[in-house]
């Protein structure tokens, strides 16, 4: 037990000092900004910081399914009987190969994505007045808090506390709405730096205009790509933890849905870029970025393909090599930051249309 408080109070110590060190160079960055832009901007950078935290989340996320580490801690909200926060840190890397650090990990990573929710909420009620944009920020910590919830009962199966198998049922279908999820919470967060910016209030809108069509195909790639992520968050899932093993003919069949859905969505992505770079300002930015991230994500695709069906690779899972889940983790991490800027996108557009800068 005094082993256990002593490397918890370490643990605190060293978050706190953290957060100290982030704040005082986020202190100087601002000084150096000057004092109006930070005033005007600060809830809007919070947001992107909070944003920028929950792709981590995301990314680690993504290594846990990758290395099929998912139920390495059978527990939860303790992690082998600890309390989360005071796992001692020598079990927590003593065996790489148990996949225990990859999970704890992304355990403590969505705790201080919980905890900076809380922080954004806040920050969302105190400095805007807009009912939306308040009920989005709450939105969101409800979100998160579901979030956790669900990666833990994706876990037990139900709400208990032992670490019993005959007790614990763990849930394939959570383990993929708990994958989905989480890019919806980025993409809400992402939104919620966009409608705090300085540019959303009308202070920019210069020669920024759109139509109903760029609202509407904007939209349209949104619903898609989720559509999309949750195909590959069920391949991905399913072929790891049912023992279908991803040359499972099931599996294949799965692959070939993902991958065709995935040239549709590519073609609407492009349509939607190209009619964005028609547009001035800030909607031509926005297409740029997802033509940039549709290409590289079409890279990445073929990598994680090969990454799981290059010889030796899909027959061994034992022994899953580094590389091979950084190609899918890759794949999957890209896949949020498309979802994230065909949301800004779309918002923009659907923002421009209600008001246009001729009338800004």
């Amino acid at each position: 037990l005094k082993s256990d408080i002593a490397g918890g109070t370490g643990w605190m110590l060293g978050i706190l000092g953290g957060c100290v060190l982030v704040s005082v160079v986020g202190a100087l960055a601002g000084r150096a900004m000057g004092p109006l832009a930070v005033r005007d901007r600060w809830p809007s950078i919070f947001c992107w910081v909070a944003t920028g935290l929950t792709f981590f989340m995301i990314v680690t996320g993504g290594v846990v399914t990758g290395f099929e580490a998912g139920l390495a801690v059978p527990d939860w909200p303790n992690s082998y009987g600890h309390n989360m926060l005071l796992y001692p840190l020598s079990e927590m890397v003593a065996d790489l190969n148990t996949g225990i650090y990859f999970e704890h990990a992304h355990r403590l990573t969505g705790m201080f994505v919980g905890l900076t929710t809380i922080a954004l909420c806040c920050v969302l009620w105190s400095t805007d007045s807009r009912g939306w944009v308040r009920g989005l920020g709450l939105a969101i910590l409800v979100m998160v808090i579901g979030q956790g919830v669900l990666g833990g009962l994706r876990v037990t199966g139900v709400l208990t506390f032992s670490q019993d198998p005959t007790v614990l049922a763990p849930s394939t279908g959570m383990a993929i709405v708990h994958g989905v999820f989480a890019h919806v919470i980025m993409a809400c967060m992402a939104l919620a730096a966009t409608a705090t910016s300085l540019r959303w209030s009308g202070k920019g809108h210069e020669g920024d205009n759109a139509s109903q069509l760029d609202s509407l195909i904007g939209r349209l790639l949104v619903g898609a790509l989720l559509l999309q992520l949750a195909i590959g968050a069920a391949y991905r899932h399913l072929a790891a933890e049912t023992g279908l093993g991803p040359r499972d003919g099931q599996a294949m069949a799965l692959l070939m849905v993902h991958v065709t859905v995935g040239v549709a969505v590519a073609i609407l992505a492009i349509a939607v870029g190209m009619q964005s770079l028609n547009r001035g300002g800030v909607l031509r930015r926005m297409g740029t970025a997802v033509l940039v991230l549709v290409g590289l994500q079409l890279l990445l695709g073929v990598g994680a393909v090969i990454g799981v069906y290059a010889p030796g690779v899909a027959t061994d899972t034992a022994s899953i090599p580094a590389w091979s889940v950084m190609l899918t983790s890759s794949h999957q991490a890209n896949g949020a930051l498309l979802l994230m800027a065909a949301t800004v996108q779309a918002a923009w557009a659907g923002r421009l249309v209600e008001r246009p800068a001729s009338s800004a």
